[in-house]
C-alpha cells in the first residue's frame, strides 16, 4: 500500500512539473489567442494537480483508519496487582493471522516463555486478548531495564498484509500510579463476599438460641 501511495504522489509530482514547464514554453511562445487557450488549459491541469494532493492525502488517512493495526503492550491496570501482555487491535479493520515475531521471548512468573499470543487467529477492532506475567510490582522491578522489540503481521479481509515494529516496555509504568482504576480492586473484593457471608451465617448458628 505504502508504495501505491509513493508512486501517486510521484506521478502527480510528474505531472505538475511537466505542465509547469509546458507554461513556460507556451509564454515564450509568439502571444497570440491560441497561445493564451492552451495556457488557460494547462493552469487547469496544474490547479487539478495542486488539488488532488490534499485529496490524496484524506484517502490515505482514512485507509490508515480502516486498516487492522494489532499492538501488544503490557497491561498493569484491568487485573488487579497482576501484569498482564495484551494485544489489541487499534485499528478500523478485523485482523487475521496475527503474528508476532520477537527478537527475544518474555518470562513469566513461572520461568516460561510467554508465546501464547505468538499467533491469533481473529482479532476484531478494538478487542484484545492477554496473557498473565506475573505480580504488577514484582515484574515492573525486574523489567524495569528491559524492552521487548519484536514484529507484529497481520492481514486484512482482502488477504493484504501488514507489518509494523513494535516495542514493549514498563518503563513508563513506573512513573505513573499501578492501581489508578479502583474498579479492578473493587470487583475483586465482591468476589470474596459470598465466602464472608457464608462465614458470618455459620458462626451465627454457632450462637446459643440461634435457630438451626
Amino acid at each position: 500500500m505504502l508504495g501505491m501511495r509513493h508512486l501517486a504522489r510521484v506521478a502527480l509530482t510528474i505531472a505538475a512539473v511537466a505542465s509547469l514547464a509546458l507554461a513556460a514554453f507556451i509564454l515564450q511562445a509568439p502571444k497570440e489567442k491560441e497561445t493564451w487557450a492552451a495556457l488557460t488549459g494547462v493552469l487547469a491541469v496544474i490547479a487539478a494537480i495542486i488539488g488532488a494532493f490534499p485529496a490524496l492525502r484524506m484517502l490515505e488517512i482514512q485507509e490508515d483508519a480502516l486498516r487492522p493495526r494489532p499492538t501488544p503492550y503490557f497491561d498493569l491496570t484491568s487485573r488487579y496487582s497482576l501484569l498482564q501482555l495484551r494485544v489489541k487491535n487499534l485499528g478500523g479493520g478485523v485482523a487475521y493471522d496475527v503474528q508476532l515475531k520477537w527478537e527475544k521471548h518474555l518470562v513469566n512468573h513461572k520461568g516460561e516463555e510467554v508465546d501464547n499470543l505468538d499467533h491469533i487467529s481473529v482479532l476484531l477492532p478494538q478487542d484484545s486478548v492477554s496473557v498473565l506475567i506475573g505480580a504488577s510490582t514484582e515484574f515492573v522491578r525486574k523489567l524495569s531495564d528491559s524492552q521487548f522489540e519484536g514484529e507484529c503481521s497481520c492481514r486484512d479481509a482482502t488477504g493484504k498484509k501488514y507489518c509494523q515494529n513494535f516495542i514493549c516496555s514498563v518503563d513508563g509504568s513506573q512513573k505513573q500510579l499501578v492501581h489508578d482504576n479502583e474498579l479492578p480492586k473493587t470487583l475483586r473484593d465482591l468476589q470474596k463476599l459470598p465466602e464472608e457471608l457464608n462465614r458470618i451465617a455459620e458462626a451465627i448458628k454457632q450462637l446459643p438460641g440461634a435457630p438451626s
